[in-house]
C-alpha cells in the first residue's frame, strides 16, 4: 500500500534499483524480459499502477491521472526506502516518469523514456486549429498519423470502454497503436491475456493530461535515454524526436523491428541498449 492506494510490486536482483512504469493496457508483467536480463546487475523493481492487474481498486478510473500516478510512484520509492533510482517508463507510464523527474529529480539517478505519450509536446492546445495547422506544416506525416489514430481506432476504443466492452476497447486501442486492424488477434496469447486483464485502464485515456512542453523538458537535467520503435506511428516517433531536442542531457535511439512496444517486440536489442546506458550512469 502507498497511502490508501494498492500498488502491487515485484523485484529481482540486487544493486542500484531500477523501477519500471508500464503503459496502457499492461501491468508489471510486461517487463519480464527486462527484469530477467537487468536483474543480473541491478535491483529490478516492477509495479502495477493503480487499477492495473493484480491491484483490486474500486472507484472511478478517471482518478488515474498523470499527476496521481506520479504521486503513487514517488510514494512507492519512499515506501521502499530506495536510494536514487533509474526510472524506466513506457507510453502513459513514460509521461508519468518524465513528470516525476520534473517534479522530484532528486529521487532519480537517470531516466529512460520509451515512446512517452505526451501529446502537448507536439500540440499544446488540442482545441487550437492554428497549433494543429503549424504541426501539420512542420511534420505532415506525424500530424496525419495522429489524426488517423484520434478519429479512428482511439475513438472506437473509448466508445467500447464507455459501453462496458473492455475487450473491444483493448482490441481497438492495440490495433490503433499498431496501425493495423486485426493486430490484436495476431499478438502472442500471453500478451492478449495480459492486456485483457487490464481493460479498465483504457479509461486512463479519458483523463485530462497535464500540459508538458519543450520548456518543461529543458528543465530535465538527468541523464536521459529516449527510445522509439522503428515501425511506430509517426506521431509517437515525433514526440521522441521533439524531446531529443529539448532534454539537455539526452540520447535518442531507435529499436529495429519494433513498434510502440519494443520491450516485448525486440527485447534483445532494447535490453542491450538499456544495459549499456544504465551501466554508464553507475
Amino acid at each position: 500500500m502507498v497511502g490508501n492506494i494498492e500498488l502491487f510490486s515485484n523485484e529481482k536482483g540486487s544493486g542500484v534499483p531500477i523501477i519500471f512504469a508500464h503503459g496502457i493496457p499492461t501491468d508489471y508483467r510486461v517487463w519480464n524480459s527486462q527484469v530477467d536480463q537487468l536483474s543480473k546487475n541491478f535491483r529490478a523493481i516492477t509495479y502495477s499502477r493503480r487499477y492495473a492487474f493484480p491491484n483490486k481498486r474500486e472507484g472511478n478510473v478517471l482518478d488515474s491521472t498523470i499527476e496521481n500516478n506520479s504521486s503513487d510512484l514517488i510514494g512507492l520509492i519512499q515506501e521502499l526506502n530506495l536510494p536514487q533510482v533509474h526510472l524506466v517508463g513506457h507510453s502513459f507510464g513514460g509521461f508519468v516518469s518524465i513528470y516525476t523527474a520534473w517534479k522530484r529529480p532528486e529521487l532519480l539517478k537517470s531516466l529512460v523514456l520509451i515512446e512517452p505519450a505526451i501529446p502537448s509536446i507536439l500540440v499544446r492546445n488540442e482545441n487550437s486549429m492554428m497549433e494543429k495547422f503549424f504541426f501539420f506544416l512542420g511534420n505532415p506525416s506525424a500530424a496525419m498519423s495522429a489524426h488517423r489514430f484520434q478519429t479512428g481506432l482511439l475513438m472506437k476504443s473509448l466508445k467500447a470502454f464507455e459501453s462496458g466492452d473492455l475487450n473491444g476497447a483493448v482490441k481497438c486501442f492495440y490495433d490503433g497503436i499498431k496501425e493495423m486492424p486485426g493486430a490484436f488477434e495476431k499478438a502472442p496469447p500471453e500478451i492478449q491475456s495480459m492486456m485483457s486483464d487490464n481493460g479498465r485502464t483504457v479509461g486512463e485515456l479519458e483523463t485530462e493530461f497535464p500540459i508538458f512542453t519543450s520548456s518543461d523538458a529543458l528543465k530535465i537535467s538527468l541523464p536521459t535515454l529516449l527510445v522509439k520503435g522503428a515501425n511506430s506511428p509517426k506521431w509517437l516517433q515525433a514526440i521522441v524526436d521533439k524531446l531529443s531536442k529539448s532534454v539537455p542531457n539526452s540520447k535518442a535511439i531507435k529499436i529495429s523491428g519494433s513498434g510502440h512496444l519494443p520491450h516485448i517486440e525486440n527485447p534483445f536489442e532494447l535490453n542491450s541498449r538499456l544495459q549499456e546506458f544504465l551501466e554508464r550512469q553507475n
